[in-house]
């Protein structure tokens, strides 16, 4: 199994480039944190990506996660989502997304570098429920697993949501990870994924 866990309104049409061959979670919209952990609780594969939100999940969980996927790579992670970006400007999506919530959605899928490409059917209920996970949700007292198989941090040095601080923090947090900044935005694409994977 390759997964790709994506982050806050991280459709596969957005984002545009994810292969057939790999399964795709979007946090909120398919699963909730505890129903992303129930479903792969059987589940065993060779990669997971973790993009965003999806990234915070899997470093949030990383002990089963480790037990579960060879290699973990996190693009755009983050330790605590307000440590980085003010939890009011959050209130203010939320409150936008209950009256204009395509608007909201293509702002930031804009300032993330992905493509405006938003499915007809959009749960605005669910997507709040995510902007609500990530005002609150924070990576507490985690301690690393003793022996992490394969865990690279990759962060866009333009990046226009998540400053580079925040994987040098993820860094200094899981110290045994190696650390990838490339010339890109907070999406990457699955080109530049890939070229990773390989190395």
């Amino acid at each position: 199994m390759k997964l790709f866990i994506s982050g806050w309104a991280g459709f596969k049409e957005a984002l545009g480039d994810i292969p057939e061959d790999w399964y795709f979670i979007n946090p909120f919209l398919d699963f909730d944190e505890e129903g992303i952990l129930d479903f792969l609780e059987d589940k065993r594969g060779e990669v997971i990506v973790g993009w965003s939100t999806g990234g915070h999940i899997v470093l949030k969980n990383l002990s089963f996660f480790n037990e579960r996927f060879k290699k973990i790579v996190i693009v755009s992670g983050f330790k605590k989502f307000t440590d980085y970006v003010p939890g009011r400007i959050l209130l203010r999506m939320i409150q936008k997304m209950q009256k204009e919530p395509i608007d909201v959605i293509r702002e930031f899928l804009h300032k993330a570098g992905a493509m405006h490409r938003i499915p007809a059917d959009i749960d605005s209920e669910r997507l709040i429920k995510g902007l609500e996970f990530l005002i609150e949700s924070d990576i507490n007292n985690i301690k690393s697993p003793l022996k992490v198989k394969n865990l690279l941090l990759v962060h866009g040095k333009f990046d226009e949501i998540l400053p580079i601080k925040a994987a040098f923090d993820l860094k200094n947090l899981f110290p045994q990870a190696k650390i990838s900044l490339i010339e890109k935005s907070h999406w990457i694409t699955f080109k530049e994924i890939n070229k990773i994977l390989l190395l």
